[in-house]
């Protein structure tokens, strides 16, 4: 069991993700600020990363190791993505996401990195077969995807050949997914994170309330 004052810890930084996502919600929704919190949403990823890595636990060389390698993959399949148009489909990134190198932001590789740590930490507490964890994973990242996709293009953090989402980014979505949960699961990292699950759910619901709202 946790000591009281970390629990009092979890749940106040539960209690704080959730208020900066909603206010994220409300500043996104409004005319007034929404030009500033569009510009904001890089600071939300590292920030939440941040967060997430902040409870990792025990750290170990191979965790650092892995969790660089996922980031670098990352935003290297990405690359590929833009350049050739045969992973995700045809599309291309706008500004919201900053900084680009060979037409990808580099911070794609750590938000690829947050999703997936957060998915593998969630289905550690579960006592299931690991190939069921990376599938189910997988399939819950591609859920969030599904979110995502009409907030990303309002926001101009991308947009599409044709504006509609390919059925191919999806499957690269699925795939990827289970190659990078894989990954984690391979180099066997141990996690008991209290936040990654939290994590995880408080971006879906993020993306779902501005799917319908935006």
């Amino acid at each position: 069991m946790l000591p009281k004052i970390n629990i009092s810890k979890i749940l106040l930084v539960k209690i704080v993700l959730s208020i900066y996502y909603l206010v994220g919600v409300i500043g996104l929704l409004h005319p007034l600020t929404y030009a500033l919190f569009q510009q904001l949403i890089p600071f939300t990823l590292i920030s939440t990363l941040v967060v997430l890595l902040f409870f990792h636990g025990k750290w170990e060389k191979r965790h650092i190791g892995v969790f660089l390698l996922i980031a670098l993959l990352g935003f290297l399949v990405e690359v590929v993505g833009i350049a050739t148009g045969l992973v995700f489909g045809d599309y291309e990134y706008g500004h919201t996401l900053g900084f680009e190198l060979w037409g990808t932001p580099p911070i794609i590789g750590l938000n690829w990195l947050l999703l997936v740590y957060a998915i593998y930490g969630f289905w550690e507490s579960y006592r299931i077969p690991t190939l069921a964890k990376i599938l189910l994973g997988a399939l819950m990242l591609v859920g969030l995807d599904v979110a995502l996709e009409p907030v990303a293009i309002a926001l101009n953090m991308w947009s599409w050949a044709g504006g509609a989402v390919p059925f191919q980014n999806y499957v690269a979505w699925f795939v990827i997914s289970v190659v990078f949960l894989g990954i984690m699961h391979l180099a066997k990292i141990k996690l008991n994170n209290p936040v990654a699950g939290f994590v995880y759910f408080v971006q879906l619901i993020f993306f779902v309330i501005l799917c319908v709202l935006l």
